[in-house]
């Protein structure tokens, strides 16, 4: 988590930019390969993990009373390897726990559980992490940062079946 922060003041902090979006509608953000690289080096990995994508506050709220969120790591996803389960970090522990209600809100006890949901606002899906709230008393917006997708870097998570992979190897 400290070296996903590194990352993210030490960018931001120096005006610098993150890689493009990643096609998605969700506004998240691909790391460089040079930002990768740095990311797996403060993190003590050794090789390239499977997965490794970090949540912080979204660019949304630059310029607004909530801007410090933008450097808060709210969650994590780390996947060594493509056949190992997936572990998730929901802003208190990690574990096997997927982080999302799959219909955006709970309906049922299970999905009541999960950390965060999506919901649309002016035609954009912004990742909310439940119960952390902004200055407007909403649950805060999450912007995803992909470091290592499928073992690559500067790589999209916009692929076909990703998510549910992801999804059905977690608990």
């Amino acid at each position: 988590m400290i070296a996903s922060q590194t990352t993210l003041i030490r960018t931001y902090g120096t005006d610098g930019e993150f890689g493009n979006d990643n096609g998605s509608k969700n506004g998240n953000k691909k790391l460089t390969k040079e930002q990768a690289a740095d990311l797996k080096s403060k993190a003590g990995l050794e090789k390239n993990p499977y997965i490794l994508i970090f949540g912080a506050g979204h660019t949304s709220y630059k310029g607004s009373a909530d801007e410090e969120k933008m450097y808060h790591v709210y969650c994590a996803i780390y996947q060594e390897t493509k056949d190992s389960r997936p572990w998730f970090y929901d802003g208190k522990i990690w574990s096997h726990k997927y982080l999302w209600s799959k219909s955006g809100e709970a309906k049922t006890k299970e999905e009541a559980g999960r950390a965060m949901y999506t919901k649309a606002e002016n035609g954009i899906n912004y990742n909310r992490m439940k119960g952390v709230k902004d200055s407007t008393k909403q649950d805060v917006k999450v912007q995803l940062y992909c470091a290592y997708i499928k073992g690559v870097s500067n790589a999209s998570d916009n692929v076909p079946g990703f998510w549910n992979d992801i999804r059905n190897k977690s608990n």
